[in-house]
């Protein structure tokens, strides 16, 4: 494993409450800088986390690196995970349920254009036959709105994905922790 070193601002000082907060922005901003020109994530960063992911499969439809992290609001949570079509037809993800997890699952799509914005993709999300779409920090993500109860780290999810072709596929999503994912993105990790 390559061997990490603090930045300079990270390293213990008297100043320890800003210190604290800079080294969380710094680990956040890594995770971001993670993701390809596109704004979708490298998959290999996204899957080399030594904490447990999810992962299933139906027909052509392979999933992999489900995670979710722990929410810091109550109110809405995101799921991130790659999803592969292994066959010579392309399929869709029409939707998606967590019930009784969360009220609702939208797929959105987050994008920087001068300014970070957030849509729900309506008509699904198409998956290219023979290849793959990761749904990552800062792009395509799934959003799981008004949880049941507090998602916390340890904690499983489970999500219904629906496919036009692949049909019903059935993930258990594990709730990890904030910081251990931002800090996955960063080089040397």
């Amino acid at each position: 494993m390559a061997r990490f070193t603090l930045p300079e601002p990270c390293r213990p000082r008297a100043r320890a409450g800003l210190t604290t907060g800079l080294c969380a922005a710094m680990a956040l901003t890594a995770a971001c800088s993670s993701t390809y020109a596109t704004g979708r994530a490298n998959p290999a960063s996204a899957n080399s986390s030594s904490s447990p992911r999810g992962t299933a499969a139906a027909g052509t439809i392979r999933i992999t690196g489900a995670y979710l992290p722990q929410p810091a609001s109550a109110d809405v949570a995101a799921a991130y995970f790659t999803i592969e079509d292994t066959g010579d037809q392309a399929d869709l993800l029409i939707s998606a349920t967590s019930a009784p997890a969360a009220q609702a699952a939208l797929m959105h799509e987050s994008t920087t254009n001068g300014a970070e914005s957030m849509a729900t993709l309506t008509g699904g999300l198409p998956i290219p036959a023979h290849g793959q779409v990761a749904l990552a920090p800062d792009g395509y993500h799934l959003m799981l709105m008004s949880p049941a109860t507090p998602l916390k780290q340890g904690g499983i999810v489970t999500l219904t994905l629906h496919f036009q072709h692949a049909g019903t596929v059935t993930l258990k999503v594990p709730v990890t922790s904030l910081l251990s994912d931002a800090m996955t993105g960063m080089p040397g990790m």
